[in-house]
């Protein structure tokens, strides 16, 4: 964790000290620190002359300083106080001024010195397990994150003494951090030099086998005892990385017989029709979810049942969200309440329904009981799979029926896994017999395989490294499978380490959407990135690397094919949990002084036990990330931000406020770069101000902000994400603001031309019509942003489309996914939408009124992707030329329509159509096209996809 270490300190020099403005520019504190002083030299010499009548001096003393006078001098100095005193004192500091001035060259110095450092450990081909590398590793870690601590310390007070005046504690600061950057620098230099000489001895080995050398040092050994096993992958580098050598499509392998069992007990009406549970038993990483899914999805079972849902459970369960995700498979949507509210409404819309339910990776047998209530046993063949580790869990649910055991892949389908996931079936002999020793000592667990087999494809094709693989992947499958995570994990480059360990702060099987983990990422400063780079960006490069090395699932994708939701296996999150814990960076739960914390209570059963912290006082300088699930806003948090001063991340999901949120209770969070809130009632958000912002979050249905110092938001300079439910005000900047990307609910009255011209760099816009009647000036100030890519707009009355005086075809240029929600557009207004030069996505939904849509001739050349969900529409008239370009098109809660037009079958690029909420007709309409594609053009691919349709 050294790469992380030092990358976070040089971020936090750059972020601070280097900026073209800096929040705090050192030349204006030195020169306030010196007009200050020359103020008080003249109050000085009052003091001085006023002592001096007091022992009354004759005229001859003042011909010179006998030794006497000056002791009696120096007696009279304690006696001042007050304004004297802090004279003498800011005298006194000013005689080491050129200590402060000299500041900034020390931070260019230690920023370049850092610099150093860091590619000498990126170039470092050393493995992580060997004994002297590890503890010097260990010794810049621990090195550069209490420079950065102590850092953050003095900037803190030197903010707090800037807003009081307080030039005396500034300089007293400045000539601190002045130390503080002097040691830095000197450790910095000492642990080059260090990595220098331990790389020179090591290519002095060079000359010795790679092999020969890891088995003299014992390190292809366990340690007995040892918690984590002592692996070396001794020169094993990834010098060729192919983006898809590691992606493999969902295919499941193996386990035919258990599928075709399972198949058979959901499918066959037994004798008795009444509703059965099937579980699925077998240890983490053998499979039992990519079963279930193939199950859920296969085509028997969703054209059998007539309701199907999927829930996963976890060790930390929570009986509201269980409820909740089952009800939104359901209905396609969720509703708060209780846990019988909820409960009943299950209850109620799957009674007389034959349904599938998917109770995914359940732990306890009363998560069962809080569940198994909600299905109704109608004898119509309902059916309950169920998959865990435990045994005993899975008997107890079966009710007497025998649960099925998850089978090891045999050595033909493990062979057949590993060439799926290498992306390849032909390998030159030495490296094909290598494989197949390493999958034999997986010992047919899958995740073990998929592991090995992505580390495999990332490494040099050279026989000893794949030997050293061989070698260290021993033991049964449980011991394969660990030694293989921490295998993953140590191989990583420096740059991912800290991306990896960093999952562990989500709760088990949580999806993470990939816009926020990328924030995250950009803010806890422990990404490298180069000058004019996004940091963003570089973010989501090193999650697409990890989610190539299979360490990373990506559970949902966006039209294009991007990633949208990522999740991680619960024996990975073990690993971040254990090795982030091992480097003081992450803790769950607790109080461990470290860099990550993270709190996960059941929400108003378990006490939540952060209210320790505020006790601890070890802790405050340590914490930099503080996330938290299901809180209620009290004292006791209220006051553990009060201490916990150096934060840069703050995130609260599913929590719990008064009325107003007043956020300048985090003002003194001078550090915070991220804050990102989520809540379940209607506020009112009071602003405050942070230099260092670059995301500001609030989430919650009725959150609104006004704000009451006008230039609050633009005293945030590196601001890139700002979303609120509702933003009724905000002021038009007097600068340009380059770093606003995205920003949402903006009211449609704030959307002027002078505001969009002050943000020209924005690409994700969100504006709120409030159902009043819209101007059309705020749709034609769209076209002042060039660099717009996505639009939502929710709630727009009153403006007809057609009738803008905007020039359709040559606006918005960039534009490629337009939304609108909650509105009120006529269908024809859309011929004015369509004339977009580069809309590849249009969603409407709950957008459009009347009952027949009749596409023209001009438009939608580029579309990619339609959305029409909650309309009357009755009657669509379409040909194939209106929509070209066409690949989806997805059709929700739309009753009246009767059927998919005919037109659809002549655009060859359709790849799926999927339809909810609908008429069986339009189902039937939707099957006929996809035959039609079949027949005419050969397109076997176009898949229809189809849930609670209307019979």
């Amino acid at each position: 964790m050294a790469y992380a270490a030092v990358t976070s300190l040089m971020e936090t020099l750059s972020l601070n000290f280097l900026q073209s403005q800096p929040p705090l520019p050192l030349e204006d504190l030195a020169a306030q620190i010196r007009d200050v002083a020359n103020e008080n030299l003249g109050l000085l010499q009052q003091i001085l002359e006023a002592e001096m009548r007091k022992m009354e001096l004759d005229e001859a003393s003042s011909k010179g300083w006998t030794k006497q006078r000056l002791l009696h001098m120096k007696a009279c100095l304690p006696r001042l106080y007050g304004k004297q005193q802090l004279a003498w004192d800011t005298v006194l500091l000013t005689s080491r001024l050129r200590e402060v001035v000299e500041v900034k060259q020390k931070i260019v110095s230690l920023h370049q010195n850092l610099g150093l450092l860091q590619q000498s450990l990126e170039k470092s081909e050393i493995a992580c397990h060997d004994a002297e590398m590890k503890h010097l590793e260990a010794q810049i870690r621990d090195a550069s994150f209490k420079a950065e601590e102590r850092i953050e310390v003095e900037l803190t007070a030197i903010y707090l003494a800037k807003g009081n005046g307080d030039s005396l504690h500034i300089a007293a600061c400045l000539l601190r951090l002045h130390e503080i950057f002097n040691e830095a620098e000197k450790l910095t230099d000492y642990h080059r030099n260090e990595l220098i000489r331990i790389q020179t001895e090591y290519q002095q080995l060079a000359k010795v086998s790679l092999l020969g050398r890891i088995r003299r040092r014992g390190l292809l050994q366990l340690v007995k005892g040892s918690s984590l096993p002592d692996l070396v992958h001794k020169n094993i580098i990834a010098t060729k990385f192919f983006k898809n050598s590691s992606k493999f499509d969902s295919t499941m392998v193996g386990c035919h017989e258990v599928f075709n069992k399972i198949l058979d007990q959901l499918l066959t009406q037994q004798t008795t029709k009444g509703r059965q549970v099937v579980s699925i038993v077998g240890m983490g990483g053998i499979g039992k979810t990519t079963l279930a899914h193939k199950l859920y999805q296969h085509p028997s079972i969703t054209s059998h049942f007539d309701k199907r849902a999927w829930v996963t459970v976890s060790q930390a369960y929570n009986v509201e969200q269980m409820l909740q995700c089952l009800l939104s498979c359901v209905t396609g949507a969720s509703r708060g309440g209780g846990q019988d509210q909820l409960a009943e409404r299950m209850h109620k819309h799957l009674n007389g329904q034959r349904y599938l339910i998917v109770i995914d990776d359940i732990w306890h047998t009363t998560a069962w009981d809080s569940l198994q209530r909600c299905f109704p046993n109608d004898t119509n063949g309902s059916r309950v799979l169920l998959t865990s580790r435990l045994k005993e869990v899975a008997e107890y649910a079966c009710s007497g029926n025998t649960p099925l055991n998850m089978p090891f892949l045999d050595a033909d389908e493990s062979w057949n896994l590993y060439c799926k996931v290498f992306g390849k079936t032909e390998f030159l002999s030495v490296f094909e017999q290598i494989g197949r020793d390493i999958v034999k000592k997986c010992k047919g667990l899958p995740l073990a395989i998929t592991l090995v087999a992505s580390l495999l494809s990332k490494t040099e094709e050279k026989v000893e490294k794949w030997k050293n693989v061989a070698e260290s992947v021993i033991g049964d499958s449980n011991e394969a499978c660990s030694r293989v995570l921490y295998l993953s994990y140590n191989q990583l480059p420096h740059h991912l380490k800290a991306c990896f360990l960093y999952f562990g702060i989500f709760e088990e099987d949580y999806e993470i959407s990939v816009k926020k983990l990328v924030r995250l990422w950009a803010a806890e400063g422990f990404l490298s990135t180069v000058k004019h780079v996004d940091l963003e960006k570089v973010a989501m490069e090193c999650l697409e690397d990890l989610v190539d090395r299979s360490l990373v699932i990506v559970s949902k994708h966006s039209y294009n094919g991007e990633m949208k939701k990522i999740r991680i296996h619960d024996v990975l999150r073990d690993l971040c949990l254990r090795e982030g814990g091992l480097e003081n960076l992450l803790n769950v739960n607790g109080v461990k002084p470290c860099r990550w914390i993270s709190f996960t209570p059941r929400p108003f059963s378990d006490k939540v036990r952060y209210d320790k912290v505020r006790y601890n006082d070890e802790c405050f300088h340590k914490f930099h990330s503080f996330h938290l699930t299901h809180a209620f806003w009290d004292e006791s948090v209220k006051g553990l931000f009060s201490h916990l001063k150096l934060l840069r991340v703050v995130e609260m999901r599913n929590s719990y406020w008064d009325d107003v949120i007043d956020l300048n209770m985090l003002a003194n969070l001078f550090h915070l770069r991220c804050l990102a809130l989520s809540m379940y009632h209607p506020s009112q958000i009071k602003i405050f101000e942070h230099g260092n912002m670059q995301s500001l979050i609030v989430r919650g249905e009725g959150v609104i902000f006004y704000s009451s110092e006008p230039s609050g938001i633009w005293k945030m300079p590196l601001l890139r994400n700002f979303r609120i439910d509702r933003i009724c005000s905000l002021e038009t900047p007097s600068v340009v603001y380059r770093n606003l990307k995205n920003i949402s609910w903006l009211d449609s009255k704030l959307c002027t031309k002078d505001l969009f011209t002050m943000i020209p760099n924005l690409k994700t816009l969100g504006v709120d019509g409030g159902n009043d009647v819209n101007s059309p000036d705020c749709f034609c100030n769209f076209v002042h942003l060039k660099q717009l890519e996505k639009l939502s707009i929710r709630r727009w009355e009153g403006v007809n489309l057609v009738m803008c005086s905007i020039p359709w075809a040559t606006s918005l240029t960039n534009l490629k996914k337009l939304s609108f929600f909650e509105s009120n557009l006529q269908w024809h207004e859309l011929s004015a939408i369509s004339m977009l030069p580069n809309l590849e996505v249009l969603k409407l939904i709950s957008a459009c009124s009347g009952p027949k849509w009749e596409t023209s001739d001009r438009g939608f050349h580029l579309l990619k992707r339609l959305v029409i969900k909650e309309t009357n529409l009755q009657c669509w008239n379409v040909v194939g030329d209106h929509f070209p370009m066409l690949e989806c098109i997805e059709i929700s809660k739309c009753y009246r329509l009767k059927e998919i037009p005919s037109g659809f079958a002549d655009i060859t690029t359709l790849a799926l159509i999927q339809l909810s909420g609908c008429r069986s007709s339009l189902l039937a309409s939707a099957k006929l096209i996809q035959e039609e594609q079949n027949n005419n053009y050969g397109n076997d691919a176009l898949l229809v996809r189809s849930e609670n349709i209307e019979t």
